[in-house]
């Protein structure tokens, strides 16, 4: 391409801006590259199809409009497919999540038919798109992903961009996009993608506004046959106000159930996670952690985590003998601590209503006595901090909690019935407490 015409594509980018903003120039524009410009057509290079079919379907006319005006003749914008052209987005793996200790990519039982399934979308997107992961907290469902899209990378030169972010963010990010006017560069971001990952789906619950933008990209992508992975807490039908049009989208590709990993996996993993450690854990030490500290896996890491660094700093061996000394509470030499989980399914099983009721923000009048029982018993009875118990409860202000606790007593005092279940709701959860730590 001559000098002139290269000009003159610069001419239109500075112009491009002008119209549609710096945020949507600088993410669109730099991913193409000028080829040639003869007879009257401008042909562009563009680094993959998304990139085509975006500029293609949103800004072609505006930019043929622009070298209307520069040039004083009809000029047409064509795009082509060129892998020599640099792609600037390439291999973008943007990933919101926490810093808590998860659950290592391991291939257990457990998550293998979770593997297969995700090594199979990304290979042939259109068997079983979208891929929907569920599963409780701790069972490594992010890690897995993040695996398998980084194995797909190095098998493949990592030719495919890759957008993952958490539902909580999507939402937040939409929301200041529509207050700072611009939606066109969010939605831009989000299709810009080659694989698209939602991690925490379950979160979309109660955002109409949220779920009605997420359904448009993900009609886009599995449109266009580009693999969708979904990771939830909950399956499709265990998530509440979800809107129906979604919902069928999630149960018409493939549901994957990762359960809770059993003793011999956990041992695995945390003998695994071990290794890493500059305090070796023997194994007999990680078999005694893994069967007293029950719930969640990340629970177990961290304990694992805390017996390699009181070893260090003692300068001893993690030995059965040390952790007896150091953590009576794995010799069972002390109280136990009652599981918020269990707590919230005798309860809810008591008062007639479900788990996911009493977790969420519903004002179902079984719902609320259920969650108000659960906040006294657990936060009067067993001393459990709030903010633990607001977590599991549908985020609960410190004020409600607070109302729950005064109406649960006066409630106890008023009606002989309600007392009556309180009470048995009690001597179940006592019987079937759990150690923690």
């Amino acid at each position: 391409m001559n000098v002139l015409a290269r000009d003159l594509w610069s001419e239109v980018r500075a112009r491009f801006q002008v119209e549609h903003g710096a945020a949507i120039a600088d993410l669109w524009l730099p991913q193409l590259q000028p080829l040639s410009f003869t007879r009257g057509i401008f042909t562009l290079g563009s680094p993959t199809t998304t990139v085509k079919d975006w500029i293609d379907e949103r800004y072609r006319h505006s930019l043929e409009a622009i070298f209307l005006e520069l040039t004083g003749s009809k000029v047409r914008v064509a795009l082509r497919v060129e892998t020599a052209v640099p792609c600037v987005a390439r291999d973008h793996v943007e990933i919101e999540h926490d810093e808590r200790p998860n659950a290592p990519c391991i291939v257990r039982p457990e998550n293998r038919l979770a593997g297969a399934a995700l090594a199979r979308l990304l290979a042939d997107p259109h068997t079983g798109n979208p891929l929907f992961l569920y599963g409780p907290e701790g069972v490594g469902k992010s890690h897995l992903v993040r695996e398998q899209l980084e194995r797909y990378a190095r098998e493949r030169g990592g030719m495919r961009t890759t957008v993952s972010v958490n539902a909580e963010a999507f939402s937040q990010r939409l929301v200041r996009a529509i207050k700072d006017n611009e939606l066109s560069t969010f939605r831009g971001s989000m299709l810009a993608a080659d694989v698209f990952v939602l991690e925490e789906a379950h979160r979309l619950r109660g955002k109409p506004r949220t779920q009605r933008e997420f359904l448009s990209i993900l009609r886009y992508h599995i449109e266009r046959g580009r693999p969708v992975i979904l990771t939830s807490r909950h399956p499709p039908n265990a998530i509440f106000l979800l809107d129906e049009s979604l919902r069928s989208y999630f149960l018409a590709g493939i549901l994957v159930r990762i359960p809770e990993y059993a003793d011999a996996s956990r041992v695995a993993i945390l003998e695994s996670q071990a290794k890493s450690l500059k305090r070796p854990i023997p194994l007999e030490t990680i078999e005694r952690i893994v069967s007293r500290v029950q719930g969640p896996l990340p629970r177990a890491m961290r304990f694992v985590q805390r017996v390699a660094a009181y070893a260090g700093l003692a300068g001893r061996d993690a030995t059965l003998e040390f952790v007896a000394e150091k953590f009576p509470e794995l010799a069972g030499k002390h109280g136990v601590e009652v599981d918020i989980k269990a707590l919230i399914e005798l309860t809810a099983r008591e008062f007639g209503t479900t788990v996911e009721d009493v977790a969420s923000n519903r004002k179902v009048r079984t719902a609320v006595m259920a969650r108000h029982v659960v906040v006294y018993v657990a936060t009067m009875v067993f001393n459990m901090k709030s903010n633990t118990v607001m977590r599991h409860l549908g985020g609960l202000s410190a004020s409600t909690t607070a109302y729950a606790r005064r109406r649960v007593e006066e409630m106890r005092r008023e009606d002989a019935l309600f007392d009556a279940k309180v009470r048995q709701v009690l001597d179940r959860v006592q019987r079937g407490q759990k150690l923690l730590f």
